[in-house]
């Protein structure tokens, strides 16, 4: 039987992606420099401490309605650019899970695809152009590959961030075409694109905190 996550299961993981989201600002402070204004470390840190904050009301809701509450905070805490998208990233992704409490591999399709959408529309950015896009777009590809051909959610989510991650290292070699960055034009050329890292990040982040419950004893008698 596919794995299916319960709304309180999606809240934990959700709690621990933030801690880890947290703690990479420096990291993202440093690589941003280089290549933008520097201030992703800040937007990140300030925008995943607030949904971590709004997790605590969150219990109870459904799936749904948790991404888009998390959205809105991470909106009002982080006003940027990249703040704008990633709560575009996160409203978006709620809508197809609108009422549900639990969702599986089936529903996480859906999900990042919707949030893909809700960026290119909100960003007016395509594949290829250096931004969060060239992670999120083949993690999204990946979970979809890995849905059709039947794999588990855990096999599925490692799959996804290890293509989001391959998706940032790749943004190296693209010329900005948004941003600061867009501006210094061939001056990032070598260097990762921050917000790219950042979204690889945080779903390297969900995927082994959801392997490591996977394989707990008490996780594999809370998923379903």
């Amino acid at each position: 039987m596919s794995v299916r996550l319960s709304s309180e299961q999606v809240l934990l993981l959700l709690e621990r992606m933030c801690a880890e989201m947290e703690a990479a600002q420096a990291a993202l402070q440093e690589l941003d420099a280089k290549a933008g204004d520097g201030d992703l470390g800040v937007t990140v840190q300030l925008g995943f401490r607030a949904v971590r904050e709004n997790l605590r009301q969150c219990g109870g809701k459904d799936i749904g309605t948790i991404l888009v509450t998390l959205g809105m905070a991470f909106n009002a805490a982080a006003a940027s650019t990249f703040g704008t998208l990633m709560a575009t990233a996160f409203m978006r992704a709620g809508r197809p899970v609108n009422g549900k409490m639990e969702i599986g591999l089936t529903e996480f399709v859906a999900m990042m695809e919707a949030a893909v959408e809700g960026i290119k529309e909100r960003g007016k950015a395509a594949p290829g152009e250096r931004t969060m896009l060239d992670a999120l777009i083949p993690a999204a590809e990946t979970l979809a590959i890995s849905s059709k051909e039947g794999k588990g959610l855990s096999e599925a989510l490692i799959a996804a961030a290890a293509a989001a991650e391959a998706g940032a290292q790749a943004t190296a070699a693209m010329i900005p075409r948004h941003g600061r960055a867009g501006w210094i034009a061939r001056k990032p050329i070598g260097v990762p694109d921050a917000g790219a890292v950042a979204v690889a990040r945080m779903l390297k982040a969900l995927s082994d905190h959801l392997a490591e419950a996977m394989t707990s004893p008490e996780g594999r008698g809370n998923a379903h």
